[in-house]
């Protein structure tokens, strides 16, 4: 099951850094341009990939029209259109189905650590935690009270 592994302002910064290249460039230089290394910037090449606002040809990087919109747009509008790219990933999907079926849609980060480790097999729970806060924030899909670690949904 696939879980974002890469931040969001990582995103937001590699489809900058694709539009500047007029929406098609070799992934290596975005990575000289980004000064990273490669394995450092695939992670993030997947999930905009996954999310659709990019795709990868013979090792060249294209913009796709979703991620043309999503730079387009402002704050507000890049959330919305996040939360419906995230809406489609099983992982997401099924999180708000586990949040839903508590009587006070409120979960605790302990049962929710309990619940990725039992649907993510190839993370470590609390990595997994971690990104599952951070984009299901960014797209307006939970919150997550850090002091009494609770999540419910937006």
């Amino acid at each position: 099951m696939f879980i974002p592994k890469a931040h969001y302002s990582h995103l937001v910064g590699l489809l900058e850094v694709l539009d500047d290249f007029s929406g098609r460039v070799d992934a290596a230089k975005i990575a000289d341009e980004l000064n990273l290394e490669l394995d450092d910037l695939l992670p993030v090449i997947e999930v905009a990939e996954i999310l659709g606002f990019l795709k990868v040809e013979s090792g060249d990087v294209l913009l796709t029209s979703d991620g043309l919109n999503f730079l387009s747009d402002g704050i507000r509008s890049r959330k919305n259109l996040l939360r419906e790219k995230l809406l489609n990933l099983d992982i997401f999907k099924k999180l708000i189905d586990f949040i839903n079926k508590k009587e006070d849609k409120v979960v605790t980060k302990e049962e929710l650590l309990i619940f990725l480790a039992e649907e993510i097999h190839d993370i470590d729970s609390e990595l997994a935690f971690k990104w599952i806060i951070e984009w299901g924030r960014h797209g307006l899909l939970i919150r997550y009270d850090s002091k009494e670690d609770k999540i419910k949904l937006y």
